[in-house]
């Protein structure tokens, strides 16, 4: 004692400045700790809201493009003009609503999200689908930021937004009553008079026998098919984007759909819609097939082998 008294107390100061200095390095490392835990935890909560709004945005992409499949398909068929590059304006019309989208989530979410719809085409499997293809960024005001390109499959099929198929009203002399095409003279070879006030559907709906041979299982199923209007995958037949360009030949995989003739002969134009409307030569007889005293149809053995008929 005598000793640290004899020093005046600087032995005792600098043994308590030993103890303090490492306490105070510990307070500081564990301040930056939960510092650097509170701006991390910032940080994911700012990261995970980005990921929620973005993926909410994305979810909007699939009912704008139906809705501007089914305004796009009814202006032709109103107009009666076909489309120049069905594709371009497509993706412009959906671009479009998506721009207006991008407004309300800045407005209403702080979200600055910029999209464009780069690329559409038909499904290469599916021609009752479309492959859209984007890119997304999005981001707060804050750093986090989303950046990504991405495809998406949306279904041509809503009952909501349905897609109208212009084929019909393009390619013939036709009125639309309801969903129904009324045909008159549509085609210069034999017996074509069959189809006068001939009747098709002008909405596209996918068969839902999609093993095509049960149609012939019964008249009850091809009955079905045909008062419904269904349509059929075809490798001969046009995607819904040579239908709105009024081309009568397609490299992609298309659809076919029943047009139901009025008359009874031995032999008359196929009764299969990119056949029968075929204005480049492509048209060509079916035998007569008698589903019951009121409905036939024309086929060649190709399309009866098909359908199971």
């Amino acid at each position: 004692m005598k000793l640290l008294n004899d020093n005046k107390g600087y032995i005792t100061g600098i043994l308590i400045m030993v103890m303090i200095i490492p306490i105070m390095f510990l307070l500081i490392t564990i301040i930056e700790q939960e510092n650097h835990y509170i701006n991390k935890t910032v940080e994911n909560i700012q990261d995970n809201k980005l990921t929620i709004v973005t993926n909410d945005f994305q979810r909007e992409i699939p009912l704008l493009t139906r809705k501007s499949m089914n305004n796009l398909t009814l202006s032709v068929i109103i107009n009666r003009k076909p489309l120049v590059n069905a594709t371009e304006e497509l993706i412009t019309d959906i671009n479009y609503k998506l721009k207006e989208k991008e407004v309300f989530y800045e407005k209403n979410m702080g979200c600055i999200i910029s999209c464009n719809v780069t690329d559409i085409k038909t499904s290469k499997t599916n021609p009752f689908q479309l492959e859209v293809s984007y890119k997304i960024d999005s981001k707060f005001r804050e750093d986090s930021n989303i950046s990504q390109g991405k495809k998406i499959y949306v279904e041509l099929v809503d009952d909501e937004y349905p897609v109208y198929d212009p084929f019909a009203i393009l390619k013939a002399d036709t009125t639309l009553s309801n969903d129904i095409v009324y045909y008159n003279q549509i085609t210069q070879l034999e017996n074509s008079g069959v189809y006068d006030n001939a009747i098709s559907g002008c909405v596209i709906k996918p068969c839902p026998y999609t093993n095509y041979e049960e149609h012939g299982n019964n008249n009850t199923t091809i009955l079905n098919c045909i008062n419904n209007h269904y349509y059929h995958e075809s490798h001969d037949g046009l995607c819904i984007f040579c239908r709105l360009e009024n081309k009568t030949s397609c490299l992609d995989y298309g659809i076919e759909t029943f047009v139901i003739p009025t008359g009874i002969v031995e032999k008359a134009p196929v009764s299969i819609d990119h056949v029968l409307l075929n204005d480049t030569e492509g048209q060509y007889m079916g035998q007569v097939h008698i589903l019951d005293n009121n409905t036939i149809l024309y086929l060649d053995n190709g399309h009866k082998n098909k359908y199971g008929l």
